[in-house]
């Protein structure tokens, strides 16, 4: 096992997580970066990878969701985007899943924003529905981080703090809902593509 240091970026603060610095061995930083949704020694990047997931209407769940929460701001909803972009949803969060690497392969199905939820645990029969409400609810808790003043839309320079949160009130008028699960079922990587 490779023992070198990085730094990652995560830190809870008012229910939402947000950037701080930590120096850790790669190992850990792999759990780390997995620490709210459930940890493995070991990096599914060498595990092969499945696109999608075959279960009913859970894309349909996650457009409800993220509609449900524009409503609160009395934004107009969003529809799902073509059969083609939801599957290139799911090929770019297998890519994902199989590099470990958050946004690795964003553009490639032409979206102009991304929310990604990476290692994702499966365990316990955890479905695509349940991941992709448990993200969206800590993405669209980010809003806290703007109602409290410590953070500002209109600030660049705050976007990795609230940028999961900008992009689901952004001025989209379609997503896609992509996952993908690595072949033992344990790990999922979700993303959801603004168009």
């Amino acid at each position: 096992m490779n023992h070198f240091f990085i730094y990652i970026d995560v830190k809870y603060f008012k229910g939402v997580f947000i950037n701080m610095f930590c120096k850790i061995s790669i190992t850990s930083a792999i759990c780390a970066a997995a620490l709210f949704t459930g940890c493995s020694d070991d990096s599914s990047s060498g595990t092969p990878v499945t696109a999608g997931m075959d279960e009913a209407g859970w894309r349909e769940q996650c457009l409800e969701i993220i509609n449900e929460y524009r409503a609160t701001e009395n934004l107009k909803p969003v529809a799902l985007a073509d059969e083609e972009k939801q599957k290139c949803a799911d090929e770019q969060s297998a890519a994902d899943l199989k590099s470990n690497k958050a946004h690795g392969h964003f553009k490639e199905c032409g979206e102009w924003a991304q929310n990604s939820g990476p290692n994702a645990s499966m365990a316990n029969g955890r479905k695509a529905a349940d991941v992709a409400k448990y993200y969206l609810d800590m993405m669209w808790g980010e809003k806290k981080l703007v109602e409290s003043g410590e953070r500002d839309l209109d600030k660049d320079e705050d976007y990795p703090y609230i940028g999961h949160y900008k992009n689901m009130r952004g001025d989209y008028t379609k997503v896609a809902c992509g996952i993908a699960v690595s072949e033992d079922g344990t790990t999922g990587w979700f993303n959801v593509n603004f168009y």
